[in-house]
């Protein structure tokens, strides 16, 4: 009996130990793990990027030769004399931070701007399969490829990490050109304003990016499923011919449509 009631009083004193811990951390779910091994080892994502830009080349030809051509629903009035660009976006259109996105996943942890800076600030972004082929190609019909960004950088500095990572990559650019167009405070993520500026300098043969709003405007009544299902149906003519879509599983706008929870996403299952 002695020998029980001491058993008692070691369990007793554990369990107040336990509870008087601070909450242990939330256990990882790994919900991002197949979408961000896809991108690192699938010869699959490789083979529909390479295509994506391959297929983008006789899109440029075509464009280059038909001076009425644009892909930018923000490119009005006279722009037939304009010089030729190309838009891009960087992140996961051109710039492949997927290590990125494998920290969080092993780690457990949330994006965060913190760590996303950190990131960046490493400069260890490798570039999307299919990606360079292009820009040197486009390179050699003289257009300019231009980057609209969502980064907080600053293109007129020599010593901003993503001038440097283009670089590092040799890539096309110049420092203090109007080649680089990073995040505009207070606009959000939408990037209209930004092309509409290019718009105005340059003829805007393609665009490409991995999120709907790389190639136009989102009304906020339309951010929903059904909204964003709209915007695609209705510029159908686009899709391939000017508008170069590359995947991207692992965030997106189209995750803010259906809400960031699992509980949120299941019930968007088709089954």
């Amino acid at each position: 009996m002695m020998r029980f009631a001491a058993c008692l009083a070691v369990l007793g004193s554990l369990f107040a130990l336990i509870a008087a811990r601070p909450d242990a951390p939330a256990c990882i779910t790994y919900e991002n793990l197949n979408a961000t091994l896809w991108m690192q080892t699938a010869v699959e994502y490789k083979a529909s990027t390479t295509e994506t830009y391959r297929d983008a080349q006789g899109a440029l030809l075509r464009g280059l030769a038909d001076r009425h051509w644009t892909a930018a629903l923000e490119q009005t009035g006279d722009f037939a004399n304009l010089p030729p660009a190309v838009v891009l976006d960087l992140d996961e259109t051109v710039l492949d931070n997927s290590p990125f996105e494998a920290r969080l996943v092993a780690s457990g942890a949330a994006w965060s701007k913190d760590s996303w800076q950190t990131w960046v600030n490493e400069e260890n972004a490798t570039m999307i399969p299919g990606s360079m082929d292009f820009l040197q190609f486009a390179r050699t019909q003289h257009v300019a490829p231009i980057y609209i960004t969502n980064r907080a950088c600053d293109p007129t500095s020599d010593a901003d990490p993503t001038v440097q990572q283009l670089r590092k990559l040799k890539m096309p650019v110049a420092t203090g050109s109007d080649w680089l167009l990073c995040e505009q405070p207070g606009a959000g993520s939408d990037k209209s304003l930004r092309r509409a500026e290019v718009a105005r300098h340059y003829r805007i043969l393609l665009m490409f990016g991995d999120q709907l709003g790389d190639f136009l405007g989102i009304p906020k009544a339309s951010a929903n499923l059904a909204g964003r299902e709209k915007l695609f149906e209705d510029h159908q003519a686009m899709w391939g011919g000017r508008w170069f879509q590359l995947p991207n599983p692992t965030y997106g706008s189209w995750e803010g449509a259906m809400g960031y929870t699992v509980a949120e996403k299941l019930p968007y299952l088709r089954k």
